[in-house]
């Protein structure tokens, strides 16, 4: 027979609850954008900025925060230029970035003059306020807003 948490820890898990909502430690809902949406200029809350054209390329300024660094992601703090792809199913089980793909829950960044291995920024898209969609640098599918930069799109 189980025993019935004492009355500390049930109040203690009442006090946490809000600071665990507060910090995001529930998994955002996934959404799927088109090219058409993902097209346009985005910015976080730091000031770093991803313009998306229609032919599949980007540039970004300001990239080097320390919330990537803290992952170690050496993300050029200037202007950079590079492509974009979303991710698509493999037909395995497992997914990649295709050239091909006309919409998606995940972006792929490929830096033009940049090893991979320094900046790998994968974005994931997430249900926000009213109706609208975020883009969050994601370093696992599972957390698509782990280091908690969020961009949203300039109206």
């Amino acid at each position: 027979m189980f025993d019935t948490p004492s009355r500390p820890v049930r109040w203690a898990a009442v006090l946490l609850m809000p600071s665990l909502l507060a910090t995001g430690c529930f998994v955002d809902d996934m959404a799927a954008l088109s090219v058409d949406r993902v097209v346009g200029t985005w910015t976080s809350a730091d000031g770093a900025t991803l313009s998306f054209a229609a032919d599949r390329t980007f540039t970004s300024t300001g990239l080097a925060s320390k919330k990537l660094a803290d992952y170690d992601e050496r993300c050029p703090a200037g202007r950079a230029v590079g492509t974009w792809q979303f991710f698509a199913d493999d037909g395995d089980g497992d997914s990649s970035t295709s050239q091909k793909a006309v919409s998606g829950s995940e972006v792929g960044l490929f830096f033009g003059n940049l090893p991979q291995s320094d900046c790998s920024i994968d974005l994931s898209a997430v249900k926000a306020a009213k109706g609208r969609t975020a883009l969050c640098v994601t370093l696992d599918p599972d957390e698509p807003c782990g280091p908690g930069i969020r961009f949203t799109r300039r109206t």
